[in-house]
């Protein structure tokens, strides 16, 4: 009887099985089969000719087409294929539409960006756009609903999972990611009340002191005479001095830089680019090469827009690095002052929906405190917002364009004329031997009540062309002189960045796109290389922390992955930090505790140190007592967090990228199979930059160099290219982290364009495109 009941209970528990094996296998085919196709043929309607998709062994697309708008047409193609999703959760969310697929998981983001009103401007704008940029968006978007409406499509695993199909892509689609992109550089807006709360808390002196001057012998990347304005032409602007901006959020970096022929050993320029920003999964740029009968042109594309954003063509070579000015402010306002207002339905998957309110100003819009937590003034009811991105704007989204389009120094400057925001430092070099800078943008001049009243000129805007010097280079530093007539913005970043890439242009007379390459992945930290003279000098009461100030004496500053040294450093600053300015922050410790490395610099080796002392304590404390304390703890801390045995610690198994998911790397379970994570080394002020956060326990990098590349105009086939993940946005495709190794290495690959379909190398997977019927 036992062994009957055994044996049936065996035959169902068998059973089970292999019902959750079929039904997993089920599942998994399923995943499998939205995988895109890359091989054979493909017939797609409102093709004008067969154009080809040529991916090589690291997925990126060779693009052949016989005019620009079938190359746009299989760009869509591609980007549908490879990161489908990105594109879907992107336009949801800058619609603020999350909460109609994640529920009220989603409903904060889509009542900010229903507030900021971005998705209905650019339904409106799309009108007025040129002929040509219109018709190039919906040769795009035509490309992206080929995809979608093929027959047997099967959408990415993210669909699957959450059960709903993507939507059409529209022109505006494309429209609200570039206002989106504005609106994450346009300044500092949503962050006054925050900094008037620490104003309140410290006082106007001690809060410029903790934000950290910007030093006078920083660079600054140009002079009067780039600009070409004389000094007595306009005065000075009227500014605050030039302050730190938020180094400490690690938000908005990047560095570019372009060398003359003058000097490069090939005699041609040589031109480096690496924007940073917040790592995801995918990544946020997508390789693509396109090629027409009017050239060929390579780099970075943004998934949902057609053009390539930063990169070369046959002739010129350009990239970016966010200004950062100030165009935006907030405005304290009263019911009164609301010029108008619409109800916004938000649907609310799983739960009820939600009605707000948007209301309007003649400035911009009100971010209601109902749902925006900034303190309102006493008489007042809310903030509004001024910004340039309620500005007519009938050329930023044609930018990348007209862009690939020119083919000298005037075509460039002709392309982003027109341009509005977010204002971007533009390197340029081309096949000439021209190398230059522009700053584009349409920055507001305010009056002495601070309305704005007109724009800058352009021409008065930051440029240079040809410099003496032989170069130019960006690091979100202070990019004008001290004369410069205009206001940008008080706030400047990237000092130790930019210090770096000028000791190693400086290092040598000449360059090559090896020693280039050098310098875009440096991880000596400026910072520490500055502070170990000073902090050698401590004296630890723990034999751990004697130890580990031993080990430190002989460290170069090197933030390799490999090293014990990074580590004990960045643990060592954390806890000093905290010493020397949290008795003065108090409860705002938790909001500012951050990386502020030129406050520290002055602290420890300038005109700060009375930030040392404690009030609380009857007598004057010294910088030198606090260093040798902050080790110990930070060693005691350290240690038991990673082993009491600190010369096997190494920075790259804390300090690691992790490339996060929207929305899985918040789910358990899924986090595990959609999250990437790379060791990485660096920190905060190295060129190759990864910013961790000194409000959360660990090392977890979340901002770093989103693109890395190098363009030789002397050899264009040798330009170097990375991103951070892979090519695909697919979790079931070998594209979707087969990079992430490489650009933790600070390697990169090649991505030429002097081969066509007619001599193609080996290893392709070749898609034809063929046009059908309507």
């Amino acid at each position: 009887m036992i062994k009957r009941v055994l044996r049936y209970l065996g035959w169902a528990v068998g059973g089970l099985v292999a019902l959750v094996l079929v039904g997993a296998l089920i599942v998994a085919n399923r995943l499998y089969a939205s995988l895109p196709q890359t091989t054979g043929e493909m017939t797609v309607a409102g093709l004008q000719a067969e154009a080809t998709i040529a991916r090589d062994s690291h997925g990126v697309p060779h693009i052949f087409a016989q005019s620009e708008h079938d190359g746009f047409y299989a760009m869509g193609v591609a980007h549908a294929q490879d990161r489908l999703w990105q594109m879907e959760i992107t336009r949801r969310a800058l619609r603020g539409r999350l909460a109609e697929i994640l529920g009220e998981p989603g409903l904060d983001t889509d009542i900010f960006f229903r507030t900021m009103g971005l998705g209905t401007a650019s339904d409106t704008a799309v009108d007025n756009l040129p002929d040509d940029v219109r018709a190039a968006l919906q040769a795009y978007a035509d490309g992206v609903n080929a995809v979608i409406s093929a027959p047997g499509f099967v959408p990415p695993p993210e669909f699957q999972i959450l059960m709903f199909d993507p939507e059409p892509w529209q022109p505006a689609d494309t429209v609200v990611v570039y206002k989106a992109i504005a609106l994450d550089l346009f300044g500092n807006a949503f962050q006054e009340p925050r900094m008037a709360a620490l104003v309140s808390q410290l006082g106007e002196q001690r809060t410029a002191e903790f934000i950290g001057r910007y030093p006078d012998d920083a660079p600054r990347s140009l002079t009067m005479a780039d600009i070409g304005i004389e000094a007595t032409t306009l005065p000075p602007a009227e500014e605050l001095a030039p302050v730190m901006g938020p180094e400490d959020t690690g938000r908005d970096g990047s560095n570019n830089w372009v060398l003359s022929g003058s000097r490069t050993t090939t005699g041609l320029p040589i031109l480096a680019n690496d924007p940073h920003l917040g790592l995801a999964a995918p990544a946020i740029w997508y390789l693509a090469r396109l090629t027409t009968p009017q050239g060929s042109v390579v780099g970075a594309t943004l998934p949902g827009t057609p053009f390539v954003t930063l990169g070369r063509t046959d002739e010129i070579a350009w990239g970016f690095t966010n200004t950062g000015p100030d165009v935006g402010d907030l405005h304290a306002v009263t019911e009164a002052d609301v010029t108008g207002q619409r109800e916004e339905h938000i649907t609310v998957r799983f739960g009820e929906d939600v009605i707000i309110t948007r209301r309007e100003t003649a400035t911009g819009p009100v971010l209601d405190p109902k749902h925006f937590n900034y303190p309102v003034p006493d008489g007042s009811d809310f903030f509004a917002l001024q910004w340039m991105l309620d500005e007519p704007d009938d050329a930023t989204t044609g930018v990348g364009l007209h862009i690939i389009e020119a083919d000298d120094w005037d075509g460039f400057v002709s392309a982003i004329r027109g341009f509005v925001a977010p204002q971007q430092s533009m390197v340029f070099a081309d096949s000439d031997g021209d190398i230059g800078f522009y700053a584009p943008a349409r920055i507001p001049v305010r009056d002495e009540t601070g309305a704005w009243v007109s724009t800058i000129p352009f021409e008065e805007l930051p440029h240079t062309l040809n410099p003496d010097r032989g170069f130019v280079a960006t690091a979100n530093n202070k990019i004008v002189p001290d004369d410069y007539p205009h206001y940008l913005t008080s706030e400047w970043y990237g000092v130790s960045r930019i210090r770096r890439i000028h000791d190693g242009i400086s290092a040598a007379p000449v360059h090559d796109i090896e020693t280039m390459q050098a310098l875009q992945v440096d991880t000596v930290s400026d910072t520490a290389l500055r502070l170990l003279p000073v902090l050698l000098q401590a004296e630890p009461e723990t034999q751990a922390g004697r130890d580990a100030l031993a080990v430190l004496a002989d460290w170069d500053a090197n933030m390799a992955v490999d090293r014990p040294e990074p580590l004990i450093y960045s643990a060592w600053m954390r806890q000093l930090s905290a010493d020397i300015y949290g008795d003065e922050l108090g409860e705002l410790l938790p909001a500012w505790h951050g990386d502020r490395r030129v406050f520290m610099m002055d602290v420890l080796t300038g005109d700060l140190g009375h930030w040392c002392d404690n009030e609380a304590i009857a007598r004057t404390v010294t910088c030198q007592e606090l260093t040798g304390p902050a080790l110990d703890q930070a060693m005691a801390e350290t240690m038991a967090a990673y082993g009491a045995d600190f010369t096997g610690w190494r920075w790259g198994d804390v300090h690691y990228a992790r490339h996060a998911h929207r929305p899985f790397s918040d789910f358990p379970v899924l986090s595990d199979w959609f999250s990437i994570t790379t060791p990485v080394p660096g920190d905060g002020s190295t060129v190759n930059v990864a910013h961790y956060s000194y409000r959360t326990p660990g090392y977890e990098v979340f901002h770093g160099a989103s693109y890395r590349a190098l363009y030789d105009m002397a050899a264009p086939d040798t330009s170097r290219f990375m991103i951070t993940t892979g090519q695909s946005g697919n979790v079931m495709s070998r594209h979707y982290d087969d990079l992430a190794p490489m650009w933790g290495r600070g390697e990169y690959i090649a991505i030429p364009t002097g081969w066509t379909m007619d001599a193609a190398p080996d290893g392709l997977s070749v898609l034809r495109l063929q046009p059908g019927s309507q």
